[in-house]
């Protein structure tokens, strides 16, 4: 008698499903555990962007002795004709661009005819710089220029790089739209507001030094990451990087305006981040650190204060 033929083996639909099952849980219970670590390497690029943003401001100040201006006005972007100082009216990114390998950038222009100028303004913020930007809220890209006041020394453009970063201007909101021209900038008599009072390192025709920062560069911000509404623009969020002092481009470390996470509400004058837990400060001695949502505001205060003389 023939041998019985024996029954290849299979799994039944029970198994398949049981299988369908366990697969299932651990796929869920190893997702939050990626995302984690894809947050925590993010978190680590946007500390390092930090770090590079402040290592170019401190070799700005070991070639000229001084940190660069924080700009006239948001209605102005960088000149390549007119130096880092208080006659420079584009912003801190514009003049760091030499010391993150973007010289050639900042020369855009460089002795041309206005017409010529003024297009080269123009085509310098629409060129991703991916160290102005926090990876955990966007990359480094294009993003729609929305600024209600057009730019005087460029001409329009409606794709431009943003900054995540920004220059801590002090406790106190200072600044204005700026002048209507380049002589009205250079006159004496130009009337910057209450520019005169402002407490933090980069703001409008700054040109302070590290012996300005008297309670301590390990004790004072430098930058920080700025606060954005989670979906769209706001006021403080709507221009370029390369601009003057201006809400895209400078925050305040007020006892009323804490670090806040990124939200709903617009709170264009504030610090913060899409983190969790709170936003990343570059000191002015270089140092990173992490401030939390929920820190003391008077501690916040007297840390965006360069010499208010209190711990």
């Amino acid at each position: 008698m023939p041998a019985a033929a024996i029954a290849p083996a299979g799994f039944t639909l029970v198994e398949l499903l049981v299988v369908v099952a366990i697969v299932g849980v651990l796929v869920a219970l190893l997702l939050p555990a990626v995302q984690a670590a894809r947050e925590a390497a993010r978190r680590a690029a946007c500390q390092n962007h930090l770090r590079q943003l402040a290592l170019a401001l401190q070799l700005h100040h070991d070639a000229l002795r001084r940190y660069p201006s924080g700009g006239w006005g948001f209605a102005w972007t960088g000149d390549p004709d007119r130096g880092t100082d208080r006659r420079q009216p584009g912003g801190w990114a514009f003049s760091l661009l030499p010391y993150l390998e973007g010289a050639a950038r900042q020369h855009l222009g460089r002795g041309l005819p206005l017409a010529d100028k003024r297009a080269a303004a123009a085509a310098l913020p629409q060129q991703p710089l991916p160290l102005l930007n926090c990876p955990s809220r966007r990359p480094a890209a294009l993003y729609p220029y929305g600024g209600s006041h057009e730019v005087l020394n460029a001409e329009p453009a409606a794709q431009v790089v943003k900054t995540d970063y920004a220059a801590s201007a002090g406790d106190k909101v200072v600044g204005t739209i700026g002048p209507h021209d380049l002589a009205e900038g250079d006159s004496p008599s130009y009337d910057w507001g209450n520019v005169d009072q402002a407490t933090g390192i980069l703001y409008p025709r700054s040109e302070l030094a590290s012996h300005d920062v008297v309670d301590g560069l390990s004790h004072t911000y430098l930058l920080g990451e700025k606060r954005c509404l989670d979906d769209g623009y706001d006021w403080g969020d709507d221009q370029h990087a390369y601009l003057g002092h201006g809400l895209d481009t400078a925050r305040y470390a007020a006892a009323d305006l804490p670090p806040a996470p990124d939200g709903p509400a617009s709170l264009p004058r504030s610090f913060g981040s899409s983190h969790a837990a709170g936003c990343y400060f570059a000191m002015a001695d270089g140092a990173i650190a992490l401030v939390r949502y929920d820190v003391d505001p008077e501690l916040h205060r007297r840390q965006g204060h360069r010499a208010d003389g209190l711990p």
